[in-house]
Formats: C-alpha cells, sequence, structure tokens
C-alpha cells in the first residue's frame, strides 16, 4: 500500500500511451457475506438507486507562479509542465490506517451491480490485491480533465479527487470560499463555466473586459490574485505590481480568472480582507468573528463566503457599517 497521494515528480514528462494501471478482482465467491455485510454496515435488501448523472466536470489545474518561472508562455509555468501527469489515490487514514471511505453505502451497492463486480467487491476492507482501492488511481494532466458522471469509472474517479481535500477544490466557491495553498486542480460543473452570453468572445477577452472594470482598484486586484495563486500580496506592494500578476493569470487561464471576478461577493470579501488586516474583524484559521461572535448564522460555520453574504443580508447591514467605519 503506498502513500496517502502519489505525485509524479513536478514537471515531469510522462509516457500517456501506456496503459494506464487499472485494478482488477480475482473470480472468487466470499463464503463469510454476512460478515463483509457488518463491515460495511450493508442491507442487501435495500433498493437501489442510481447515483450517476448526466453532468461532465472539468478538473482545472490551478497554475501558481514559481519563483524561477514567470512567463506564462513557459511549459513549466504554474508548477507542472505541458506533458506532466499527477497522481491521486485514496487516501488514507492516520487515525485508522485504513482508506477512507470514498462511497457512501448507496453508492458502493450500486457501481457494484453497474460494473458486474462480486458483491462487496468496492469494499475498503478486502485484503491485498483483492482490495479495489489499492490500485486505483486518477491521473490529471496540466490541461482540462473532464470526467463523464453518467460513466462508473468516471463517477468513482471524480468521488477519489473529493476525497483529496487539501490537493482538490471541491468546487469554484470552495476555491473562492476557503482558498488553500495547497490546492492544485479544482472541480468545476457546467453550472459553475462561465456564461458565453456572446459566444464570439473568447475567454482571453472576457477576462480582459472584466479587468478594465477593476484594473486600477489595488484591494480587489489584490484579493484576486491572493485566492487564485494562494499567497499573499503586501499592502506595500505597488499597483503596477499586482497588475502584472493579474496579467500572467489570465495568460494561464482566463476561464479561471473569469469566474473568480465575477463573484457577486467580491467587494464585500475585499471588505473583509481589509477588516482582518486592520485588527477589526478576527481570523482564527478559515473562521472570521467580530468582536468575538462568530459572523454567520446559528447552523452555519463563518468561513469567508458565508460571512460575504452574511454582511449582504439586509438585517446585517448595522453590522457591515460598523465594520466599514472602524476600517476607515
Amino acid at each position: 500500500m503506498g502513500d496517502k497521494i502519489e505525485l509524479s515528480v513536478e514537471d515531469m514528462s510522462i509516457d500517456m500511451n501506456k496503459t494506464e494501471l487499472r485494478p482488477t478482482l480475482k473470480e472468487k465467491k466470499y463464503n463469510s457475506k454476512s460478515f463483509v455485510e457488518k463491515m460495511d454496515n450493508v442491507i442487501e435488501e435495500e433498493p437501489m438507486i442510481s447515483c450517476l448523472r448526466n453532468e461532465t466536470i472539468t478538473v482545472r489545474f490551478i497554475p501558481r507562479e514559481t519563483g524561477m518561472i514567470t512567463n506564462p508562455k513557459h511549459i513549466f509555468y504554474g508548477g507542472m509542465g505541458e506533458m506532466a501527469v499527477r497522481i491521486f489515490t485514496v487516501p488514507i487514514s492516520e487515525s485508522s490506517g485504513q482508506f477512507v471511505n470514498v462511497l457512501t453505502n448507496s453508492e458502493k451497492n450500486f457501481l457494484e451491480s453497474s460494473m458486474g463486480l462480486e458483491f462487496n467487491a468496492l469494499s475498503k476492507y478486502l485484503k491485498g490485491d483483492k482490495n479495489f482501492w489499492r490500485n486505483f488511481k486518477v491521473r490529471l494532466t496540466k490541461g482540462d480533465n473532464y470526467l463523464d458522471l453518467r460513466d462508473p469509472n468516471d463517477y468513482i474517479k471524480y468521488k477519489v479527487l473529493l476525497s483529496n481535500k487539501d490537493f482538490i477544490a471541491a468546487s469554484l466557491t470552495e476555491l473562492q470560499e476557503t482558498p488553500k495553498l495547497t490546492y492544485q486542480f479544482v472541480l468545476i460543473s457546467k453550472n459553475e463555466e462561465i456564461d458565453n452570453a456572446n459566444k464570439e468572445l473568447t475567454a482571453t477577452m472576457q477576462a480582459y473586459l472584466e479587468l478594465g472594470k477593476i484594473q486600477e482598484n489595488f484591494d480587489v486586484l489584490k484579493l484576486v490574485v491572493e485566492t487564485i495563486d494562494g499567497r499573499p500580496i503586501s499592502n506595500t506592494s505597488k499597483l503596477e505590481f499586482v497588475q502584472s500578476k493579474v496579467h500572467k493569470l489570465i495568460q494561464a487561464d482566463p476561464k479561471l480568472f473569469v469566474n473568480i471576478i465575477r463573484d457577486p461577493y467580491l467587494e464585500t470579501k475585499v471588505l473583509i480582507a481589509k477588516a482582518v488586516e486592520k485588527g477589526v474583524i478576527s481570523k482564527r484559521g478559515d473562521f472570521y468573528y467580530y468582536s468575538n461572535v462568530p459572523l454567520c448564522e446559528d447552523n452555519e460555520d463563518p468561513v469567508l463566503g458565508t460571512v460575504a453574504k452574511y454582511l449582504n443580508k439586509p438585517k446585517y447591514q448595522t453590522v457591515k457599517l460598523s465594520i466599514e467605519a472602524k476600517i476607515k
């Protein structure tokens, strides 16, 4: 059994024509069926409901500018070579030393039947080569990767990527609300993609149209760069420096830039960032507090996205105005 996550050596070119490793299951009947059922808490008579759906997920690389390579047109820009492949596997739980649960019991039952596998073939408890997850790998390239969630194998890949929470942002919303420097890829659903109202515009053209609206706004540009790049920018940096960063991000991935810049709560997130910098709002981990009170409703966590929505609600405008006044 390997490490929690197997990554290719950064920027190393890998022959994509090689046969992808796929797990195989020995033709063997399980005699202790009731025991295996108990391990996974599966009720055999439970009706099967399809987990597959008519949706395509885009898995997009998040470029991170390195100190050595700053030209977005360079084949190794962003920390990954054009022909390189990064490999993700099912993480191992630190507490139990076993694979984490990638599938729910319902998903496991349906996929075993759909893929023609034996009962409990997708159990995480099977030993040695019998364990499906031992050799299951998801290979991602620098260019956009696509997963068809109507296909059982692609659906499993999707769930494996979701389980790699430190390296894969589950959505653009998650990338915006809880940005992590460790994120390498983001999962994008069709609904999150750019709404191409004008089909003649390229993604780059759209990006520069959006940039034209905020190109002199240091605080907004700073937040956009920090969200995508994952590293903080000093408030003493010059506007020209931040603008150059934005230009590189657009050249590297204009679609990602457009999705970030069109966040309806972007201005409020800028306000929150400034309040944190001035000590008006305190940040503990990913949570935000104002006067030691979490900036969210009772049943929510005060992460960035939730706080931005909270401060835009009419009943909390006095809180927002109070924060604005203290910043000034």
